[in-house]
């Protein structure tokens, strides 16, 4: 299931909104893979923070009172296959949920204000009462609300990652923590996800690991845990060095690499995500490496179920990604606006014909102006 759709505005600093650049639309339409590349203070992390929070909203995870967001209100579409899937959500932190619907190709499931629920064994709907400060949609029920699980699926199953921090340096495993119940939205878990993922998939999991960083220029005999003590301590043996390297001596910007790529490809092996979301992606990496990952990252998730978002202002990182998955976004007052092939793309296609790289796209303007208005300064 992908996110196809996103409307969302927001109380915080002030009103704050993200719209579509050129359709008149609050609608922004996304693809399987997008980046979202903008300057400073535009919106990327709020967008990657809020398709978070509606994920952990539809995970049970979080009251709304423990939210960022004073009021906010959310509009999602999914496709799932050949469903369509409507999810609207609205609340107040400090009052309640004021407005909840899940329409599935167009059949109300669910109307939160008319106190209406459809009962798949009876085949109507039924009237319910639920917290207010809850989603009703955590109410499950798989013989009743079957078509509340793909939803609760998707929030549990999103990956979150922030690139730019210690993606889990530091963080140890204890012996005999629970591997259960992972939330893999904590990117400092690598040590958990590690372990778990050797139990599961052996050799093979080490080898994909070392496969792919050998791709960016990282080359390592073996993966290993220390297990002397209570704590598992992530070691690597490096092709060029005597000694081993554990986790939390490894340069930034390789740990980062590492990091990622255990987390990733556990998810991938173990078929677990639907979205996966990497907030400033190739930070602390040099050019070559920032290009080999990501072009490494889109070939793992193409063709694949799994929806990617990542985030980056680097102009290293925007000259490795086709425009075609691209998402500008360009802040006007209290609102993002983006600019995507979705809703631009004769301008996405105008561009080809400059002979200029892809960051010239974002630094002129162009994905705004379009061929005429550049052509004419």
């Amino acid at each position: 299931m992908i996110l196809k759709a996103l409307k969302y505005s927001s109380v915080w600093l002030g009103d704050w909104s993200i719209v579509s650049g050129t359709t008149n639309d609050d609608f922004v339409q996304f693809e399987h893979i997008n980046l979202i590349v903008g300057r400073n203070a535009s919106g990327k992390t709020r967008l990657i923070d809020a398709i978070r929070w509606i994920s952990d909203l539809l995970d049970a995870d979080s009251r709304i009172e423990v939210l960022d967001d004073e009021i906010a209100s959310f509009e999602l579409v999914f496709q799932d296959k050949k469903d369509e899937i409507k999810y609207n959500v609205g609340y107040e932190k400090d009052e309640s949920i004021f407005r909840e619907e899940l329409i599935i190709n167009k059949h109300i499931k669910l109307d939160r204000n008319k106190g209406k629920l459809f009962y798949e064994k009876y085949g109507d709907y039924l009237e319910f009462e639920t917290d207010d400060k809850y989603l009703a949609i955590n109410r499950r029920d798989s013989v009743q609300q079957p078509f509340f699980e793909i939803l609760h699926d998707w929030g549990k199953n999103l990956a979150h990652f922030s690139f730019g921090g210690t993606m889990g340096k530091g963080q140890y495993k204890n012996n005999f923590e629970n591997q259960d119940n992972l939330n893999f939205k904590n990117s400092n878990k690598v040590n958990v996800i590690y372990s778990k993922g050797k139990n599961e998939f052996g050799n093979q999991f080490d080898k994909t690991i070392i496969d792919d960083l050998k791709k960016i220029d990282y080359h390592l005999k073996s993966i290993s845990l220390d297990t002397a003590s209570k704590y598992l301590f992530l070691k690597v043996q490096e092709s060029d060095l005597p000694n081993e390297t554990y986790f939390e001596r490894m340069s930034q910007g390789m740990a980062r690499a590492f990091s990622l790529l255990v987390q990733l490809n556990y998810s991938l092996m173990a078929k677990i995500p639907s979205c996966i979301l990497i907030d400033d992606i190739g930070e602390g990496l040099d050019y070559e490496r920032s290009r080999s990952l990501i072009e490494l990252i889109i070939k793992k998730v193409e063709g694949s179920n799994i929806q990617l978002f990542m985030t980056t202002n680097d102009r290293f990182v925007m000259n490795s990604v086709p425009l075609r998955y691209w998402s500008v976004i360009h802040r006007e007052g209290n609102k993002s606006v983006f600019y995507n092939y979705q809703n631009s793309k004769q301008t996405f296609d105008d561009f080809a014909f400059t002979g200029l790289n892809n960051f010239d796209f974002f630094a002129t303007d162009f994905y705004r102006m379009g061929f005429e208005e550049f052509i004419a300064q």
